[in-house]
């Protein structure tokens, strides 16, 4: 009943008639799993550190480099901080806040930098960072695109790579509205009156176990062992290997750990 409520804005009298049961009681259902998705399985989608191992963010990095640039950071509005991560999973979601507010306060808030600072390592040390769009800053951990009228030829072609891999980060976002059409319906969207929010991080919940279930374009994109032909060693296979989504079951555990 939830995914039919999410997957296309229909009315809840629509609903009514094809499940066969009184439009209060569809909407008392949708949103009372709605919610227990959210409270048992939210932690999910704040930064996950069962499985965003320092292995498995070198792997990461390693994808992204292999495609020419370093990776994610995404927003939208009413405005949510996120990472995608190359497996196609949406890995840390912050928000919803007033989309009046500035992608910095996005970032701060959201404990990024914390999170990062604690986390965003490789096994050997090395800090991993994250990319944004021209309004962030630059920061250990924090890259944006090179501006102004006068950059060079080569920050030029580091902004034309690296812009590459941020548009694919953002597939993730436009498969999870395609499969979840209501979350594009503006009408539907009533702020105040519907926990839009909740909506919005448990599609992305349902999206991350679609995406567990069936290989998403972002995987196949940073899936580099159809190019083995082209030069990639058995260790380099091994690793993209690893890169596939994990299970259901791998990815809906209950370890929760502060960050």
């Amino acid at each position: 009943m939830l995914l039919a409520r999410l997957a296309y804005p229909n009315r809840l009298s629509d609903l009514a008639l094809k499940f066969g049961w009184p439009v209060e009681h569809i909407s008392r259902i949708s949103t009372t799993v709605q919610s227990l998705l959210h409270d048992k399985w939210k932690h999910l989608l704040e930064w996950d550190t069962v499985r965003l191992t320092p292995e498995k963010l070198l792997q990461y990095a390693q994808a992204v480099k292999r495609k020419g640039a370093p990776i994610d950071l995404h927003k939208h509005c009413l405005k949510y901080h996120t990472i995608v991560t190359p497996d196609g999973l949406i890995s840390h979601l912050f928000g919803p806040v007033d989309g009046q507010r500035n992608d910095s306060f996005l970032w701060h808030e959201s404990n990024l930098p914390t999170i990062l600072q604690q986390h965003a390592w490789t096994p050997n040390g090395t800090p991993l960072q994250v990319y944004g769009d021209p309004a962030y800053n630059i920061n250990q951990f924090l890259l944006s695109p090179y501006q102004g009228a006068r950059i060079t030829q080569n920050e030029q072609q580091w902004n034309c790579s690296i812009s590459c891999v941020w548009i694919v980060a953002e597939w993730a976002f436009k498969e999870m509205v395609n499969t979840f059409g209501f979350l594009d319906y503006v009408k539907n969207q009533k702020h105040l009156l519907q926990p839009v929010g909740v909506q919005f991080r448990v599609a992305a919940l349902l999206h991350n176990a679609h995406v567990c279930l069936h290989k998403p374009q972002v995987t196949q994109y940073f899936d580099t062992r159809r190019e083995c032909r082209a030069g990639l060693d058995e260790q380099e296979l091994i690793e993209e290997q690893l890169l596939e989504p994990p299970t259901l079951l791998q990815y809906f555990h209950n370890e929760v750990y502060e960050v």
